[in-house]
């Protein structure tokens, strides 16, 4: 089990050059992967950073920690833009990129306030569309898809990315078992659990590992899990950290709330993974 940063790069953290200078520390500190959040909007006022730029920063503050954007909302996103954008990061930072995608929301008007879909299900058809799609121009071959609503003819996609296949991690909200499917195609599992909770549930977790096993996920399939270890006592993390990896967890993600002062992040990757 592997233990990374999940947090939004809003506020002080909107600065990329922060981003990588965090990004250097949580390395340092021991810890294996930096996540921030993807997101256009924020709570009006509040200042919203590109993760892929931000990414790009630590990338090259760094040599061995694994970056991941959790996640990239495919809906808003034109799936060749991306390609070319994970392709160029996982050549900057040397095989460490892992492409996290989510069928996104509406609660800051992120959709709505640009004219894109908001229904669900029309964000659904466009998220796998646009994962087909990726995955193919990604090998570097030429792509020719036609879909409800995309329609692609491209030659090759080339410089290909370091890592064959380019990891991808799927979000989706537990119980619902549609993004279970789609996660299952893929390399990994982004769960989002009802309330936030500082560590779900063991039974949760063991249920979802159960049905990724039903679904014949192969083995080395990556479940990343959030949670706010840093909250619960001694005694409460060491049984949270033994019933996650029970459970199959591979990444634990420290987290962290939109408008979190910076300096909090900070001192959490100093203080490497839940270090006291």
């Amino acid at each position: 089990m592997r233990f990374g940063l999940f947090f939004p790069p809003f506020g002080e953290l909107s600065d990329p050059g922060r981003v990588a200078d965090l990004a250097a520390v949580a390395e340092q500190a021991g810890w294996s992967g930096l996540f921030p959040w993807d997101h256009m909007l924020a709570t009006p006022g509040m200042a919203v950073g590109d993760a892929w730029i931000a990414m790009a920063a630590a990338a090259v503050a760094t040599t061995d920690i694994r970056l991941g954007a959790m996640v990239t909302p495919l809906a808003r996103r034109r799936p060749w833009v991306l390609a070319r954008q994970a392709a160029a990061l996982d050549l900057l930072s040397r095989g460490r990129l892992v492409i996290g995608v989510g069928l996104g929301d509406d609660g800051w008007k992120e959709f709505s306030s640009f004219g894109e879909a908001t229904d669900p299900r029309e964000r659904g058809v466009l998220l796998d569309e646009s994962l087909q799609v990726l995955r193919g121009l990604l090998t570097g071959g030429a792509v020719d898809f036609g879909g409800q609503r995309l329609t692609v003819h491209a030659t090759p996609f080339l410089p290909r990315p370091v890592q064959d296949p380019l990891p991808v991690w799927v979000a989706g909200r537990w119980p619902n078992r549609r993004p279970l499917a789609r996660a299952a195609r893929m390399e990994g599992f982004f769960p989002i659990f009802p309330g936030n909770p500082a560590m779900p549930d063991a039974a949760d977790l063991a249920a979802l590992r159960a049905e990724l096993g039903r679904l014949g996920v192969p083995p080395g399939y990556d479940l990343a899990v959030t949670c706010e270890l840093r909250r619960l006592s001694p005694a409460q993390r060491s049984s949270a950290l033994a019933a996650a990896e029970e459970s199959g967890v591979t990444w634990l993600l420290e987290g962290f709330v939109p408008g979190a002062p910076a300096a909090e992040v900070e001192a959490a990757a100093a203080a490497g993974p839940w270090d006291g």
